[in-house]
């Protein structure tokens, strides 16, 4: 405290850091619903997706074996190049 220093300001201090405090975990909690919010609409997007595959899948079974299979050849293949570079 300064001898000049007025007091209604000394009095006032501890009131604007606790008023900041009090926004600042308001706009934590507003953050925290906009992120939930945000992680339910992708959660929801992948129960839809997973549900499509699902149905593709059991739609076309030898059509997924013979992707799944492709995939895994060239994976395979890939692998094998990148060992022997090393």
């Amino acid at each position: 405290m300064t001898p000049n220093q007025p007091q209604s300001q000394i009095g006032s201090t501890p009131n604007d850091i606790r008023d900041f405090q009090g926004q600042e975990s308001e706009e934590v909690q507003s953050a925290k619903r906009q992120l939930n919010d945000v992680l339910e609409g992708i959660s929801d997007r992948a129960r839809e997706y997973s549900r499509y595959a699902d149905e593709t899948v059991q739609q076309n079974p030898w059509t997924a074996v013979g992707i799944g299979f492709g995939v895994g050849v060239v994976m395979g293949a890939l692998l094998m190049m990148a060992a022997r570079r090393d």
